[in-house]
C-alpha cells in the first residue's frame, strides 16, 4: 500500500478519535447570592450597682449627743438618786419635770440634727428610736407629773374629810379629778402609740424597764381614779350625816334617821369596795397604800357614826 492510500484510510480514524464528537459548551459559572450577614448582637451593658452611702459621721455625733442627753434627762427624771424609772412613783414628794422637760428639748435639739445629717438606713433606724424614746419620757414625765398632783389632792381632801371641812374637800376633790382627766392623755398614747422595743437604742432605760414604767403608770391611774370615786363618795356621806344632824338640831328625827340610814348604806357600800381593791392593790400602785387605808378607815367609822343616829331615832 502506498503511502497516500495509507493516509486516505487513516483520515477518517483520527476524525473518529479527535473531531467525531460534539465540542461540550464550556460550563457558565453560576451567580453565587449574596448572603445578608447576620446582625452583631448588641451586648446589654450590666446595670451599674449604687454604691452603698457611708454612715455620716456628722449623724453619728449627732446619735451620740441625744444618747448622751437622754441619760442625762433619765438621771434627772429619778432625782439624781437611781437610774431606775420605776422608783419615782405617786408618791413621790419631789419631781421636777420642768427641769426634765428641759433636757428632753435639748435631746430633741440633737436628734432633729441628727436626722438632717444621716446618710444610712441604720442612722434614720437608730434616729427613729431615739425620737421615740424622747417622747416617751416626755409623756412619762407628763403622766408621772399628774399623778403625783392628784396623789397630792387626793392626800389633802382626805385630812379636809377627816376634819369634816366639806367645802375645802370638795375642792380638793376637784384637783383630783382634774388629774384623773389629765393623766389618761399622756398614759394612753405611750400604751399605743409607742414601742417598747424603742429602747434598745440607749443603755439609760431597758426594754423591760420601758414596760415596767408602763404598767406603774397605769397602774397608778386606775387607783387614783378608784380612791378618788371613794373619797368622793364619803363626801356624800359626810354631808349626808351633817344633814341628819341639822334635822336632829331642828327635832326632826324621823328625817334625820333616814337620812341617816341613805349614808349608812353609801359609807358601808364604799368601805366594802375600798377593802377589796385595797385587797388586790399591786405592787406598781402600793404608792397609794397608805392614802388607801386612810380612806377605808375614814368610810368605816363615818359609817359606824350613820348607823348610831340611825338606831337612836329610828
Amino acid at each position: 500500500m502506498d503511502r497516500r492510500t495509507f493516509l486516505v484510510a487513516l483520515t477518517p480514524l483520527a476524525a473518529g478519535c479527535f473531531g467525531g464528537q460534539p465540542s461540550e459548551p464550556t460550563p457558565t459559572a453560576t451567580s453565587t447570592a449574596t448572603e445578608t450577614p447576620e446582625p452583631t448582637a448588641t451586648e446589654t451593658p450590666e446595670p451599674t450597682s449604687t454604691p452603698t452611702p457611708e454612715a455620716s459621721p456628722e449623724a453619728a455625733q449627732h446619735i451620740d449627743e441625744a444618747q448622751d442627753r437622754f441619760t442625762e434627762a433619765v438621771y434627772v427624771f429619778t432625782g439624781g438618786v437611781s437610774d431606775d424609772l420605776l422608783s419615782v412613783t405617786a408618791g413621790t414628794e419631789s419631781f421636777q419635770a420642768r427641769d426634765v422637760l428641759l433636757r428632753l428639748d435639748r435631746v430633741q435639739q440633737s436628734i432633729h440634727a441628727a436626722e438632717a445629717a444621716a446618710t444610712t438606713d441604720e442612722q434614720r433606724a437608730t434616729v427613729d428610736n431615739l425620737d421615740t424614746m424622747q417622747r416617751f419620757l416626755t409623756h412619762a414625765t407628763d403622766a408621772q407629773s399628774w399623778l403625783i398632783d392628784g396623789h397630792d389632792a387626793l392626800t389633802a381632801a382626805y385630812n379636809r374629810l377627816d376634819e369634816f371641812e366639806l367645802d375645802d374637800a370638795a375642792n380638793e376633790l376637784d384637783d383630783v379629778e382634774a388629774a384623773v382627766d389629765e393623766v389618761s392623755t399622756p398614759t394612753t398614747t405611750i400604751e399605743e402609740e409607742l414601742n417598747p422595743e424603742s429602747a434598745s437604742v440607749t443603755d439609760a432605760v431597758s426594754s423591760d424597764e420601758y414596760e415596767q414604767k408602763v404598767t406603774q403608770l397605769s397602774e397608778e391611774t386606775s387607783v387614783l381614779s378608784d380612791l378618788n370615786s371613794a373619797a368622793s363618795d364619803i363626801h356624800e356621806g359626810s354631808s349626808l350625816i351633817s344633814d341628819a344632824r341639822d334635822q336632829l338640831d331642828d327635832d326632826r328625827t324621823d328625817d334625820a334617821a333616814s337620812t341617816a340610814n341613805q349614808a349608812f348604806d353609801l359609807l358601808r357600800d364604799v368601805e366594802y369596795q375600798l377593802d377589796r381593791q385595797l385587797s388586790d392593790l399591786s405592787d406598781a400602785a402600793d404608792a397609794f397604800e397608805d392614802i388607801g387605808d386612810d380612806l377605808l378607815s375614814l368610810a368605816s367609822n363615818r359609817a359606824n357614826e350613820a348607823e348610831t343616829i340611825y338606831e337612836q331615832n329610828a
